[in-house]
C-alpha cells in the first residue's frame, strides 16, 4: 500500500508467501506412576522456588521503604 496521492492504493507483492507446515508431534507416552512423580516433584520445586523467593520480595520492597523512611527523619531532624 503506498501513500503517494491522496488516497491509499493497493500495492503488489513481490513473491509468494512461504507457506509453512507445522509437523504435529506424536504425544509421548508415559506411564501412569512416572507422570505422577513427575507432577509431585515439579509441584515440589515450584513450592521451593516460591518460599526461597518471598525473602528476597520482602527485602526488595522494605528496604527502600525503610531507606525512605530514615532519610526523611534525617531531613526533619528527629533521627
Amino acid at each position: 500500500m503506498t501513500f503517494a496521492t491522496s488516497r491509499p492504493r493497493e500495492g503488489t507483492w513481490t513473491r509468494a508467501a512461504l507457506a509453512t507446515t507445522f509437523d504435529d508431534a506424536s504425544p509421548l507416552v508415559v506411564p501412569g506412576l512416572v507422570r505422577r512423580v513427575a507432577m509431585v516433584i515439579g509441584d515440589v520445586l515450584s513450592a521451593m522456588a516460591i518460599a526461597f523467593c518471598i525473602p528476597f520480595v520482602i527485602l526488595a520492597i522494605g528496604i527502600p521503604i525503610a531507606l525512605c523512611l530514615r532519610l526523611l527523619l534525617w531531613i526533619v531532624g528527629m533521627l
